[in-house]
């Protein structure tokens, strides 16, 4: 770690800000070389996120708690995504004010605030100085059941999102533009909240999280499952928050298909169903699986923009 005499402190405080009543399986946490859990008789899911200032995030923008709770978010959304019930998280952060322990604490709080909703443990980590805040997030699961993976999408299945998209993007415009919006709007975007995809995960045969954009996602379950997604506007459009959605894209003059396919960063699930299961708890239908070769349309249309990405 290399940080000087009020390491130990630090670590110290730490274990106390992540110290939980369910950390069932650990059997040694912070504050030693490393973390010993107990190994279950499920397979393992094993995932990791990085952020870094002024690339994932701006400093001016987010606090250090919303840098914190989001990518934490964005770790156990990729565990949910695969089926898998997300259980420790390691934390590794390097930071520009390593003598502040109020930042480390913030980043902490931020953490914690989304771990303890899905009663997940932050078990260990690394601390050290950089120029640049970095924070990465190794999230650790158990499943029980077949991986949901990219491949799995079948022609003749619905498509369903578990929200509707876009208003992360929304969130990001009102910001860039400095512009007065409702507090979720911005929040959608600093901290989005994530919802355990419960029904989801029990009939999905293919499953992502919509965290690159919802039109690059389904090009990866396309591609992998060797088939066609189409979406629909009118599906779409009578998606819950779609009016709303449309409403601040208008004021702003951007295309609000535009958003809610190319957005990114929602942490919301795109998953493959059967068409014979339906039920108001999936989510919203807003396409269908066709005979294809790996590529995404609305209405026909190839959709040729590729979602959001950092890199």
């Amino acid at each position: 770690m290399g940080m000087g005499e009020s390491e130990e402190v630090l670590i110290r405080r730490l274990r106390e800000v992540f110290n939980t009543t369910f950390q069932s399986g650990v059997e040694v946490g912070i504050g030693d070389d490393a973390a010993i859990f107990s190994a279950t008789g499920s397979r393992l899911v094993a995932t990791v996120d990085t952020a870094v200032e002024g690339i994932h995030f701006r400093r001016n923008w987010s606090s250090l708690f919303q840098i914190g709770a989001k990518l934490t978010t964005a770790s156990l959304a990729d565990v949910f995504a695969m089926g898998g019930e997300p259980k420790y998280l390691l934390v590794a952060a390097a930071i520009p004010e390593c003598d502040n322990k109020e930042i480390i604490e913030e980043l902490a709080k931020g953490i914690r605030s989304v771990a303890d909703r899905f009663q997940v443990s932050v078990i260990g980590g690394d601390l050290s100085k950089s120029e640049k805040l970095l924070l990465s997030i190794t999230a650790l699961g158990e499943i029980d059941r077949t991986p949901l993976t990219r491949s799995g999408a079948k022609v003749g299945q619905i498509v369903y999102v578990s929200a509707l998209p876009g208003l992360s993007a929304a969130g990001l415009a009102t910001l860039s533009r400095n512009l007065d919006r409702p507090k979720f709007v911005i929040d959608a975007h600093l901290n989005p909240k994530l919802t355990r995809p419960e029904r989801l995960m029990g009939v999905a045969s293919a499953m992502s999280d919509i965290s690159d954009g919802l039109s690059i996602d389904a090009l990866h379950i396309a591609q992998e499952s060797k088939v066609a997604i189409h979406f629909s506007k009118d599906l779409i459009s009578k998606a819950g928050d779609f009016s709303y959605l449309s409403e601040i894209a208008d004021e702003f003059n951007e295309d609000v298909f535009n958003w809610i396919l190319n957005g990114g960063e929602d942490h919301f699930f795109i998953a493959t169903v059967d068409s014979s299961i339906t039920d108001d708890a999936l989510g919203f239908p807003i396409g269908r699986v066709d005979v294809g070769d790996g590529r995404v349309f609305l209405d026909g249309v190839e959709i040729e923009k590729g979602g959001y990405q950092h890199f």
